[in-house]
This record gives structure tokens, C-alpha cells and sequence, in this order.
């Protein structure tokens, strides 16, 4: 294992963090009310579970192949036609996902902080930079990535700032009011906002420490992330109700654009300005999975960074209004769930039917 390409489960655990955070946040609680209501902080914990019972089923099925990547399993197992057909949809999620995110981001600056400015030099800026980390070695990544999560920590002291604001407890009462039926359906638009743990299914072969330990650092990282999620949801959801979060896009910056103090204003502004390192970070780790997925070597690895980024910036470019995004985002969805649920959950029953591991025989 190239040096340059290894990374330490304490950089994973940095990882797993940064490519879980993105734009999902800011208006999580405005999806998650829309059916759980005041239960919405309930779907998101049920939520974590659920990452937490696929990262066990990734660690099942990595054991048993340590030294592959997901698109190398899907052939080890399946064989090399019907693998790389299935890698096909593993590449175009990543490549989809990316797009959505950078779509998303240039929304969310346009609407707030940068009105003006046409959404396809926004999409250069943002995309230029994530270019050039993803096409720096895992390891440069993975260093950004642990300082990147550092703002992460600003953004909590700045959110205590809205404790200062009225809350009203009654919002979220009674408990589990909302129903088991629509706190599931809650639980599955937490879900898609936690997407970016697929990463670990790229990222275990190059992981130079003992890896028996790998386990506990991926459950840390979703832990964190689950909490975190958590915390906002049940925030904004003690601080509007339901009616008015019907009305907010975004309702963590609309919860933190009524703080004022004598020197600072427009709080929002300042969490959104710090928000872009995570949102940025989120795109990058897209862009390096689908990178990766394409299976090239390291020479040309920086070619095919600049294809995908390309391709990611032509999706930027086509019209789309709120209908079209909505659309876009269902069908993501769904190809989402196949390779980041379904596909591995798949893998790891026929490893075990067919007694593929490493060691086997390609089929």
C-alpha cells in the first residue's frame, strides 16, 4: 500500500464525519416535519440506527474481501460482466448525488448570501476547488477533511446562540403522537440526509492501522453524526411550529437570522459563511468515490477527476427550476437505496452462499 494513498482510522473517523455532512441539514427539518411533525427528532435517531445496522453489514462484508474496493467485490463476487454492469450504477449515483449537491449549494448561495451572481460562476468556484483536493492524494484529503471538521464545532457554539431566543416544548408534545407509520416515513428523509457512509466500502483497503478497531471508529463517527443531526432537528423543532416550518427552506438559518447582539448581526449569515466548508467537503467526497469506482490507476487517476467534475458541472448547467430538482432528487433517491443499501446487503448473502472471500477463485 502506497503511503501517499493510506489513511488512519483516526482520519476515517474525520472522513466518515465530513462526507455525512452537507446540505441535508439545513432544511432536514422542514422534510422530517412534513409527515413525523413534532416527532421529527424521534425519526432521526431511528434514523442512526439504521446507518448503524449498514456500517455493521459493510464490516461483514470488507472482512471477508480487506484488500478490495466496492466496485472490485461487486466482480469478485458476481463476476466481471454482471459486476461491471452493476459498477455502472455505483458510478452514476456518485457522479448523480455530486451533481444534486452542487445544485443544491448553488441554490442555497444564491438565495442568501449571493443574489446577483450567475448560479454557473458559483458552480466553477466551488467545483474548481473541490477539484483540485480530490485530485490531491486520500491522504491530503483525509487531513483537509480533519481540519474541515473543526467548523463543525463552531457551528454548535454558534447554534447555543438561538437557546437565547423563545422555545416552546409543547411543539414536540406528546411524544410519539405522530405515529409509528409516520415517524418511519421521517426516518427515511433523515436517512438521505446522513448519505456519504457508503465512503467506508472505498476507503477499508487503505486504512493502515489494525483494522480490527475500524468498527468502533465508523460507529463513533455515526454516533457524532446522529447526535448532531439530532440536535438541529429538536432545536428547530421546539422553535417553530409546524405551520411555520411548513414555510421555511431552510429553517436552522431562518431559526439563527433573528439573533442579533451590539456587534454581530445576521448570525445566519455567519453560520452559512462557516457552512460552506462542510457542504464543499461533501461534494468532494462524491466526486473522489466516483473517481474511484471508475477502478483507473494512479496516472490516470487526475483525468478522470477532471472528466467527472466536467460532467458534474454540465449537470449544473441544465435549467431546472424547483419541479425539475424535486424530480431529480426522487430518482437519486432511488438509486441511492440500491447502492448504498440493497447492492451490499445483497453481496454480503451471496459471499456467504457461494463462499466467495478473497482468497477464492474469481468467478
Amino acid at each position: 500500500m502506497e503511503k501517499n494513498i493510506s489513511i488512519t482510522k483516526y482520519q476515517l473517523f474525520f472522513f466518515m464525519i465530513q462526507s455525512q455532512t452537507g446540505l441535508g441539514l439545513l432544511s432536514l427539518p422542514n422534510v422530517v416535519q412534513k409527515t413525523a411533525k413534532g416527532d421529527g427528532w424521534i425519526s432521526t435517531l431511528i434514523a442512526g440506527v439504521a446507518v448503524q445496522i449498514m456500517l455493521v453489514i459493510y464490516w461483514q462484508l470488507l472482512k471477508r474481501f480487506p484488500n478490495l474496493i466496492y466496485t472490485e467485490i461487486t466482480q469478485k463476487i458476481l463476476g466481471r460482466f454482471l459486476g461491471k454492469f452493476l459498477n455502472l450504477f455505483i458510478y452514476l449515483n456518485f457522479i448523480f448525488v455530486g451533481g444534486l449537491a452542487t445544485i443544491l449549494f448553488i441554490k442555497i448561495i444564491n438565495l442568501w448570501l449571493l443574489p446577483i451572481t450567475p448560479g454557473w460562476i458559483i458552480s466553477i468556484l466551488i467545483l474548481t476547488a473541490c477539484i483540485y483536493l480530490t485530485i490531491s492524494d486520500l491522504r491530503m484529503i483525509a487531513r483537509f477533511f480533519v481540519l474541515a471538521t473543526s467548523l463543525i464545532l463552531l457551528l454548535l457554539f454558534t447554534s447555543f446562540l438561538s437557546w437565547f431566543t423563545p422555545k416552546e416544548i409543547q411543539y414536540i408534545l406528546p411524544i410519539g403522537s405522530s405515529g409509528f407509520k409516520n415517524i418511519l416515513l421521517g426516518t427515511n428523509n433523515s436517512l438521505l440526509a446522513m448519505l456519504g457512509f457508503e465512503g467506508l466500502l472505498f476507503l477499508f483497503p487503505f486504512i493502515i492501522d489494525n483494522k480490527k478497531g475500524v468498527l468502533k471508529t465508523i460507529s463513533m463517527a455515526n454516533i457524532f453524526i446522529a447526535t448532531f443531526y439530532t440536535f438541529f432537528v429538536f432545536l428547530t423543532l421546539i422553535s417553530f411550529s409546524s405551520d411555520q416550518l411548513a414555510q421555511m427552506r431552510e429553517p436552522i438559518l431562518n431559526l439563527l437570522r433573528g439573533i442579533t447582539y451590539i456587534m454581530v448581526d445576521r448570525v445566519d449569515l455567519i453560520f452559512l459563511s462557516i457552512w460552506i466548508v462542510p457542504m464543499s467537503t461533501s461534494i468532494i467526497a462524491y466526486l473522489f468515490l466516483a473517481s474511484k469506482s471508475m477502478n483507473v490507476d494512479k496516472k490516470n487517476y487526475p483525468k478522470v477527476v477532471l472528466l467527472n467534475g466536467f460532467i458534474i458541472f454540465s449537470i449544473t448547467l441544465i435549467p431546472h427550476n424547483d419541479a425539475i430538482i424535486t424530480l431529480f432528487n426522487k430518482y437519486v433517491t432511488y438509486l441511492s437505496y440500491a447502492v448504498v443499501f440493497i447492492i451490499p446487503t445483497l453481496l454480503l448473502i451471496l459471499s456467504f452462499l457461494f463462499k466467495k472471500h478473497e482468497s477464492s477463485e474469481s468467478a
